[in-house]
């Protein structure tokens, strides 16, 4: 929850659609870019406290939103809410309410997939992109996550998304609500946590029965992982909103509009950093660098020994990535 870094840094909008976002605003120092940061799951601005104090000290801007279902943000149940063109455009609606015409774009996770549709739908509003872990997904149409599953169950000898079933099932966000301290193994750190217990269909959810949990990397003091479970309480709405990405990804809500995306409007012809990660059993590096060179015009790749979480793990070398690479592109 973006409240949680800096309250007196947090403000809240409400879009022309009737959403309210919650977000980290700071402002520019002259002739600085902004950064915006969007994050993934189970996350929000949270996940982005290690790089705002940072980049707001060297002076670039920096926009960090709870994302649509996350943290202070409104957390509708309607999945066609949830529709990364839908969610495009409120992304674009926020930065015309802050009058910032254009940004150098960070996404991690699910908000790689995010990044990825706004260099699609907005392509205007984004001068750089950088993706952490996760690398541009281009726009496909219909999305089947059992024929995915299959072909890396081929390729790599596993399958990479099996955990979406429970995200997806009716039960599986109240069961993350309910067992904080299972949800936070997301977070382990072993990294073949995720190879072992989220990767195999059905394993995610055993997990869960089980109620097992997993100790916490150093990156991750208890005082962290706990604010975190406060953010994602029952009263807060749990993680039936950030599940709900899930559900509309698996739901085809995408699928129309990704068909009818413009072939000029799916390939990236701005500045692009994928940073990938060694250690990342889902988001696997040679995957992630592979179908992104064949969109991408302007790429650059640096790989870190870290997991999922990379910006947390590896805040300090991140950190530098991000801001080479600023320094290379904004000028």
């Amino acid at each position: 929850m973006a409240e949680h870094i800096n309250s007196n840094l947090t403000k809240s909008t409400r879009l022309d659609n009737g959403i309210t976002y919650s977000y980290i605003f700071v402002h520019a120092a002259q002739n600085q870019p902004y950064i915006l940061f969007l994050h993934g799951f189970p996350s929000s601005a949270y996940d982005w406290r290690r790089q705002i104090p940072f980049f707001h000290d060297a002076g670039y801007g920096v926009i960090a939103p709870d994302l649509l279902g996350y943290g202070g943000t409104d957390n509708p149940t309607e999945l066609e809410r949830y529709s990364l063109k839908s969610m495009s455009n409120d992304i674009a609606s926020l930065l015309d309410h802050l009058d910032i015409a254009e940004v150098v774009a960070v996404g991690h996770d699910w908000g790689s997939f995010l990044l990825s549709r706004l260099a699609n739908y907005h392509p205007d509003r984004i001068s750089a992109y950088a993706f952490l872990d996760v690398g541009y997904k281009p726009p496909l149409g219909r999305f089947d996550v059992d024929e995915l599953n299959d072909e890396t169950e081929r390729t790599l000898g596993y399958p990479i998304f099996g955990y979406w079933h429970f995200f997806n099932s009716p039960d599986g966000a109240d069961i993350m609500t309910d067992n904080p301290a299972t949800t936070r193994a997301l977070y382990a750190a072993d990294p073949q946590t995720m190879l072992h217990h989220l990767c195999p269909v059905g394993a995610a959810r055993r997990f869960y029965e089980e109620k097992q949990t997993r100790p916490l990397p150093a990156w991750l003091p208890d005082h962290e992982a706990l604010t975190h479970s406060r953010i994602f309480d029952a009263g807060n709405g749990g993680y039936r909103g950030g599940c709900n990405w899930y559900k509309a990804q698996m739901g085809n809500v995408n699928a129309a509009d990704e068909e009818a995306v413009p072939a000029g409007r799916r390939r990236i012809a701005k500045p692009a950093l994928l940073v990938t990660c060694t250690d990342d059993y889902v988001a696997v590096p040679a995957m992630q660098e592979g179908q992104m060179r064949e969109f991408a015009d302007r790429m650059e790749v640096r790989e870190v020994q870290a997991g999922h979480w990379v910006q947390l793990e590896k805040a300090e070398e991140v950190n530098g990535i991000l801001k080479g690479f600023l320094e290379r592109v904004c000028v």
